[in-house]
């Protein structure tokens, strides 16, 4: 891990906040939060699955079952 503002790998852990870990660089003794922000929303594959399959005549419930998509998030 490396200091977001100085590039710096000197860093130490600073506490929490809102349940994410504080660190804080000791080179520019500047204060961030490690933040891993996992991918939202569904790939671009599965969408293309689910629009095939309704073009294919599938409804939405069947398509929840079988791709475990909820019927209202298909829609859209």
């Amino acid at each position: 891990m490396q200091c977001p503002y100085c590039g710096s790998t000197k860093i130490r852990k600073n506490g929490k906040r809102r349940g994410k870990q504080n660190h804080i660089c000791t080179k520019c003794d500047r204060q961030f939060i490690d933040v891993y922000d996992p991918p939202k929303g569904y790939s671009e594959e599965l969408k293309h699955e689910c629009l095939k399959m309704y073009l294919n005549g599938m409804g939405f419930r069947g398509i929840e079952r079988v791709k475990g998509v909820h019927h209202t998030t298909i829609i859209y």
